[in-house]
């Protein structure tokens, strides 16, 4: 039994590593070839777990030879046109500025309830809304309204917005984030001092705290029930 426990777990970590090695696409969404290729290293790593007499290496081996065989597909793709069209396809219209597409329907072997339901998920219940309807090589269907259904814009009201990006995470569950530090060209007397600020005498008493790119300073103390702003700078001070 021991030996059965480990030798699932070393399976386990060894199809765990070859999807890491594969990147973030494998667990989003997958072009045909991935999806073999993930189909095939979840085989592999089954069967020596079943079969006690079987070596390691028997699994272990043909997953790394499909980790490599996808690197070199996927570069492949990267370099050519052809190639890439071949292994992945291409995308599809379904429906055109209103009018579904019969022909490509039958095509891709989508039926009109398997539309219908991938336009109710692009937030669009009527065809006639539709500018375009495009099914893309992953198998999804992106769903692209008329203009006069879209929602409005800044640029459709000539608002120009302010700046926006991705906050700056400092601290997390007590955990000085040393490297954001470096990204905002903050230091670490500035942090304490907003600490300070704030009531906290050390970090680990805050549970979250961010800047974001408007100069707010946000912070949420351990088992404190609201969130602390303070503005720090200027949105144009932003360093990341």
């Amino acid at each position: 039994m021991l030996t059965l426990f480990v030798r699932a777990v070393l399976l386990f970590i060894s199809a765990v590593i070859a999807m890491r090695l594969m990147g973030k696409r494998e667990i989003g969404q997958l072009q045909p070839y991935e999806l073999v290729v993930v189909i095939m290293i979840a085989e592999l790593a089954a069967t020596p777990i079943g079969d006690v007499g079987s070596p390691l290496l028997y699994g272990i081996l043909p997953m790394a030879a499909l980790v490599i065989c996808r690197g070199i597909i996927s570069w492949l793709c990267m370099v050519s046109d052809k190639f890439r069209t071949l292994m992945c396809g291409q995308p599809t219209v379904l429906i055109k500025d209103g009018v579904i597409c019969e022909d490509a329907l039958r095509e891709m072997s989508v039926t009109l309830t398997d539309l219908m339901e991938d336009l109710r998920l692009g937030g669009v219940m009527d065809p006639s809304q539709v500018g375009m309807a495009v099914l893309e090589t992953d198998g999804q269907v992106t769903v692209f309204p008329k203009a006069a259904y879209r929602p409005l814009t800044p640029v459709d009201m000539n608002i120009q917005p302010e700046k926006e990006g991705l906050p700056l995470t400092l601290i997390m569950d007590g955990k000085v984030q040393e490297q954001n530090l470096q990204r905002g060209s903050l230091t670490q007397a500035w942090l304490t001092q907003q600490l300070q600020a704030l009531g906290y005498a050390h970090p680990q008493e805050v549970f979250f705290m961010c800047v974001n790119t408007q100069g707010l300073l946000l912070a949420q103390g351990r088992q404190r029930k609201e969130m602390q702003q303070r503005q720090v700078f200027a949105a144009d001070k932003v360093r990341w």
